[in-house]
């Protein structure tokens, strides 16, 4: 990737974490690069295209705390901790970054690597699970049904958290320790 082209990525994930997704806008960027309006769009199509290519880069971002995360641990169930809370945490420390990667559909056919980013990080935790099957420390259901079970219920707890609901009575106040039990749930 060009730098020029890095730059823009980098204003725009700058505007994102200071003023959310709505306050891109492509003439935005060009002003706070001093770039012209055309010259910003030489690099990218439209803001969609940009917001796709800040996307890519969001799930190597996650996919690499992931990796990091998991170094050195060995336990299957441990691992899968790991990567959960990694979700978790990356959702709440990147929550513009977040819903834009998981709250909204990109086209597949527009948008290829998007899709093969967002599965590559799928495909990445349906391994580990596979692993753990195989260890017969998990249920077992087919792959792809305990990976979909896995994200809904992770990616409903950040989505808990981003509106709110965190209250202690309802007992949401410790998203780990609700981690650490919907793996005690999955557990042979």
């Amino acid at each position: 990737m060009n730098d020029t082209k890095q730059k823009l990525m980098n204003v725009t994930r700058q505007m994102i974490d200071n003023g959310g997704i709505d306050s891109v806008s492509m003439r935005e960027i060009g002003k706070k690069m001093q770039l012209s309006r055309s010259a910003v769009y030489r690099h990218f199509k439209n803001k969609e295209d940009l917001l796709a290519a800040i996307v890519v880069e969001n799930f190597e971002m996650l996919e690499s705390s992931i990796g990091n995360s998991i170094k050195g641990i060995n336990n299957p169930v441990k691992l899968l901790e790991s990567i959960l809370i990694n979700y978790y945490d990356f959702g709440l420390k990147n929550r513009d970054h977040y819903r834009l990667m998981f709250g909204r559909e990109w086209d597949k056919e527009q948008y290829p690597e998007v899709y093969a980013a967002a599965f590559k990080t799928f495909d990445t935790s349906a391994a580990f699970l596979a692993k753990a099957q195989e260890q017969k420390c998990i249920i077992n259901k087919p792959t792809k049904v305990i990976t979909a079970m896995v994200y809904a219920f992770i990616h409903g707890l950040v989505e808990l958290r981003f509106a709110g609901h965190d209250e202690p009575e309802k007992g949401l106040n410790d998203p780990h320790s609700l981690i650490s039990s919907f793996l005690s749930m999955i557990r042979v």
